[in-house]
């Protein structure tokens, strides 16, 4: 649920002023990092966990009109695998043009017979570049982004996965803590094109766009920046946005990012920063990673950061998959992207950058609530990591760049 500001949390006129000149540097830093111009929205909210985040998306589905895009990494088992198979193959019976496109790595795990009940229903369900022995390159480049897209007017975006993982409301290690994100308003459009690219990159025909919400008819003009990251062979626009704002930080930074493989320019990056006063909190999955590889890869790249004064969480409740970073306290990065060289190298994402009140404070309050649920790292407990796993670290090192 969105929460709104008391009397008493309002800013004097001096610091309200302060903080719309840091938003207006850091949209301006933004635009001159990737080239993309902030669009309007009428609305944009945090969706906390499967609990939120589902029956949302499913609604906007059930009540779609006219055109529906999803694509995702991740479509795996469980009840809410086959709800939203219904839920998709219902709209396209009724009239509705649907189109899915799933990732061939990331959702080879789908049951056939879903895929086959869609189609049969008139889904037009693609495949993200299968892999192919001729084509190793695209092998490594996948399709990270979720995007749900509802009559070119409601788009979701962030880290849910269609899986059981999901569901629930990350009570125990097998509910997943999350977060997703439902935007209204004529930037959705942002995200319609970047679902655009992915239909016609694996094999979609040519779309045009639906009809914008009129921008006359919104209540509370906001600002985002969609920024569509495209596989590459180099640095994308998504690793270029987020040094940027680390780089344009002048007080604070808060990550949450499920899998942090960052390369030498982003960990110099944070470091430099931390060194120059910033408050960088990292807030990482503990116990309950879901890829226990990753986080061993990544813990010898925290021991900089540490020894620079930037402070490293594990969540220890359950697999935390969230994607989040907030600058200054008052400007947010959301969407499929991690702090990983996949996401900043390789694969497909989505980014989402607002300075939106509302949705900056749910973030720093979810920010806030989970690290009362994490364990800070010490740079002692690095330091005291048995030998073997130190050596097995070392000879892991090489498929940072992988994962």
């Amino acid at each position: 649920m969105t929460t709104h500001m008391t009397r008493a949390d309002q800013p004097s006129a001096p610091e309200a002023e302060a903080e719309a000149d840091r938003v207006a540097a850091l949209e301006h830093v933004l635009t001159s990092c990737t080239g993309v111009f902030p669009a309007s929205l009428s609305s944009i909210r945090r969706l906390r966990n499967g609990d939120q985040i589902f029956p949302a998306m499913l609604a906007a589905v059930e009540g779609a009109q006219r055109q529906i895009g999803f694509v995702t990494f991740v479509y795996w088992t469980g009840t809410i695998a086959d709800r939203f198979a219904a839920a998709l193959s219902a709209a396209a019976e009724r009239g509705v043009e649907v189109r899915v496109v799933l990732d061939a790595v990331g959702a080879r795990s789908m049951n056939e017979q879903l895929i086959r009940r869609m189609r049969d229903s008139g889904v037009a369900v693609r495949w993200f570049r299968p892999p192919k022995p001729w084509r190793l390159w695209q092998a490594t480049h996948r399709t990270h982004r979720k995007l749900l897209v509802v009559d070119g007017r409601r788009g979701y975006t962030g880290g849910v996965g269609i899986a059981k993982e999901w569901e629930g409301d990350a009570r125990d290690p097998s509910q997943w803590r999350d977060s997703h994100f439902e935007l209204e308003g004529p930037g959705v459009l942002g995200l319609w094109g970047a679902f655009i690219g992915t239909w016609l990159e694996a094999g979609g025909d040519p779309l045009a766009p639906p009809t914008p919400a009129s921008a006359a008819a919104l209540n509370r003009p906001l600002h985002a920046h969609v920024i569509p990251g495209t596989t590459a062979d180099g640095w994308t626009v998504v690793a270029r946005a987020l040094w940027g704002l680390i780089d344009a930080a002048e007080r604070s930074i808060k990550i949450a990012t499920a899998y942090f493989t960052p390369d030498d320019v982003t960990i110099e990056r944070l470091r430099a920063q931390a060194e120059a006063g910033v408050h960088i909190e990292i807030l990482l999955p503990g116990a309950h990673a879901d890829q226990r590889l990753v986080k061993m890869i990544a813990e010898p790249k925290l021991r900089p950061l540490l020894e620079a004064g930037v402070e490293v969480y594990y969540f220890q409740p359950t697999m935390m998959h969230t994607k989040v970073m907030v600058i200054d306290d008052v400007f947010a990065c959301i969407g499929s992207a991690n702090i990983n060289s996949r996401s900043m190298r390789k694969d497909e994402e989505i980014l989402v950058a607002t300075a939106t009140t509302e949705l900056v404070h749910d973030l720093l309050r979810d920010f806030a609530d989970d690290l009362g649920r994490s364990r800070a790292i010490t740079v002692g407990e690095l330091r005291e990591r048995p030998w073997w796993q130190r050596a097995l670290t070392t000879l892991l090192r090489p498929l940072g760049s992988e994962i």
